[in-house]
């Protein structure tokens, strides 16, 4: 977790060392070129922040996710930014099939949270296309993009995933690890995503991750593959972990992992391949120069509570990597869980909302600093609703293909 902690500190890093001055009004809309992408911003000043700070992201997460930088992409990378102190964080990406390519970006939202968060997310998803040369499955490209956001933005999925589970809108796994399009109700599966990601990423390291990911995409066996990167012999058995671990807070996962943890291995070799993850700066520090506009609201961070999960009793179900059982209080949330009810066809729901701990905040390990024509498109939905901006429709056509875009 240390090392995952230095990452985050650059991750945001990126965001406020930048000495900027945010002037937002039309008359000073200015371009910006860098080397991959062509930033259309507000003003000159934000241009030039979300350039440098698309740079910084490209390649620091590039390096966090695949141990290595990108190759300069052939053609650069269109950015619109609409910035505004009350809008929400929001953004889509979408890219050609076939090869891969031609990516074009809308990032929405205050400049501090386009730069903290929907650039980093957005700058994921291409990251992704660009090393996989396909769309991932839907719950894991924006599962994992969610991960690098802001913690302001985190939490608000940690909250609506306990709604969604004690209102029966989970999603099994089996279902949900075969999704590749949005499904109609599209909030539950980027909270649950972002959690299973969180889960899953926190036991073995983000590389790991990824691998896990190109062997299936190399061999279509989520169940194998899960048993080989993370011991757990089916979904169903990861799904009782992870509800446990989630009833439980949602801390630190060594309770709840079964295969022996290399995280520690993964988050070494990243901070001696890379000086700038020592870095440390406080998380929520404005960048440097930042004016925020008169009668703007200041929005204060949330206490952060240090509290972890308690351990479970001695019982003779689920077992743990050193081979102790998981306890009787965990054993009681896995029998009157959400998986076992789908399974048994149980009457009892997961839990109510009151029975789940409140979420864990600590920092996990974070990096530092589909259809058959048409473009292909990543976004982060606006929450329970599914229009765009301006009341346009939500499907709009680029180079003669359709194309998904929602705002969140």
């Amino acid at each position: 977790m240390e090392a995952g902690t230095r990452l985050r500190i650059v991750l945001f890093a990126v965001a406020a060392t930048i000495s900027i001055n945010f002037g937002l009004s039309n008359a000073q809309a200015a371009n910006h070129r860098t080397a991959n992408f062509l930033i259309q911003a507000p003003s000159p000043q934000l241009a030039r922040a979300v350039g440098q700070a698309a740079e910084k992201y490209r390649n620091d997460l590039a390096v966090h996710w695949l141990g290595k930088p990108l190759p300069r992409w052939p053609r650069p990378c269109p950015i619109r930014v609409v910035a505004g102190e009350r809008l929400a964080a929001q953004g889509v990406t979408t890219y050609n099939l076939q090869p891969v390519r031609d990516f074009q970006m809308e990032v929405v939202g205050s400049p501090e949270r386009i730069l903290d968060s929907v650039l980093p997310h957005e700058i994921t998803h291409t990251i992704l296309a660009t090393h996989f040369g396909r769309p991932l499955p839907r719950w894991a490209d924006e599962g994992i993009c969610t991960t690098v956001e802001h913690q302001s933005e985190r939490s608000k999925h940690e909250a609506k995933l306990r709604e969604f589970l004690a209102s029966r809108r989970g999603i099994a796994m089996n279902q949900l690890f075969l999704l590749t399009e949005y499904p109609s109700d599209v909030l539950p599966m980027y909270a649950q995503g972002y959690s299973v990601c969180r889960f899953l990423i926190d036991q073995q390291g983000p590389q790991t991750f990824i691998q896990f990911l190109q062997d299936y995409m190399d061999q279509r066996s989520w169940t194998a593959n899960v048993r080989k990167h993370y011991g757990y012999e089916s979904l169903g058995e990861l799904q009782e972990y992870w509800l446990a671990w989630v009833a439980a807070g949602s801390g630190p996962t060594e309770k709840f992992a079964k295969a022996e943890s290399n995280t520690k291995l993964v988050a070494a070799a990243t901070a001696a391949t890379n000086p700038a993850s020592r870095v440390a700066l406080a998380t929520h520090q404005q960048p440097a120069g930042y004016q925020r506009p008169a009668g703007s609201v200041t929005r204060q961070p949330a206490a952060k509570p240090l509290r972890s999960p308690t351990k479970p009793a001695a019982t003779t179900q689920l077992a743990h990597a050193d081979g102790t059982r998981v306890g009787g209080a965990l054993q009681e949330t896995l029998s009157n869980g959400w998986y076992s009810r789908q399974r048994q066809a149980a009457q009892n729901t997961l839990a109510s909302a009151t029975a789940l701990s409140k979420p864990n905040v600590i920092k996990p390990i974070i990096p530092p600093s589909v259809g058959q024509s048409g473009r292909y498109s990543a976004s982060q939905p606006q929450p329970e609703q599914q229009m765009s901006r301006a009341g346009a429709p939500v499907a709009e056509v680029f180079d003669g293909g359709p194309t998904l875009r929602r705002y969140r």
